[in-house]
């Protein structure tokens, strides 16, 4: 089974901060189901899985034309929710509703006396968020590209440039911040804020899936998924 891997990006427990499983969609949908016989008019509806190594997902189709999906990969829990309609050989996906995407603004400036500039990158809890991308854009040259490590980020020492603007992405989460002022002064250091909003929650709408008759093919743009059919919707 070809798998082109899911893309979801750096991950850390600190990031899941609004996450709660679809466990109906993974945790109970079990391999070891039997599947009947599928014949080319029968539904697409029932429930489906995928597992490999440190990831597991699973989609149910519901009858009604809803549906659910979850997926778990390292410390990532990701879930959806909506509505599917099935066209000829595929099925296309609507989340419902449409998940709003976390974003990032500027906060408070602190002092640090005798400190390099610095800036984090906190949760609503107050805690540093690790593996969120970076851009900073100087008043010259070349920009420079990072990532926070949970902890505050100090621009180099060797650094004469003045930087200008920061932007914040997590390409997993469909984050990606404006192009925010920095005030990079030493002796502060500058908080951003993480705003959770739908944190978790892939949005599928415009997402196609193949159908065949013992599973179907998920066509993400952060990668492509064969899951298999464990079992079909009761009458």
């Amino acid at each position: 089974m070809a798998v082109r891997s899911v893309k979801i990006g750096r991950c850390s427990a600190a990031l899941l901060l609004a996450l709660s499983p679809l466990q109906s969609a993974v945790a109970q949908s079990s391999p070891s189901a039997s599947v009947p016989a599928q014949s080319e008019a029968m539904s697409p509806a029932g429930e489906y899985v995928h597992s490999e190594m440190e990831l597991v997902a699973g989609i149910r189709l519901n009858e009604d034309g809803t549906f659910e999906y979850g997926l778990t990969v390292g410390s990532l829990d990701e879930r959806a929710k909506g509505r599917w309609v099935q066209a000829g050989g595929h099925i296309e996906l609507t989340s419902d509703p449409r998940p709003v995407a976390p974003t990032i603004t500027a906060g408070r400036v602190d002092v640090a006396p005798g400190e390099p500039f610095a800036f984090r990158v906190v949760a609503p809890n107050g805690a540093d968020v690790p593996g969120v991308d970076f851009r900073i854009d100087f008043d010259s040259g070349e920009s420079l590209q990072d990532y926070t490590n949970g902890s505050a980020w100090q621009l180099p020492a060797d650094e004469t440039r003045v930087p200008r603007f920061v932007t914040f992405a997590m390409p997993g989460y469909r984050l990606r911040s404006e192009r925010l002022p920095l005030d990079a002064r030493a002796g502060t250091v500058a908080t951003f804020d993480l705003i959770p909003n739908d944190f978790g929650v892939a949005d599928l709408t415009g997402v196609v899936a193949d159908i065949s008759t013992d599973g179907l093919t998920l066509h993400r743009p952060e990668g492509t998924m064969r899951f298999r059919r464990s079992s079909v919707a009761p009458d």
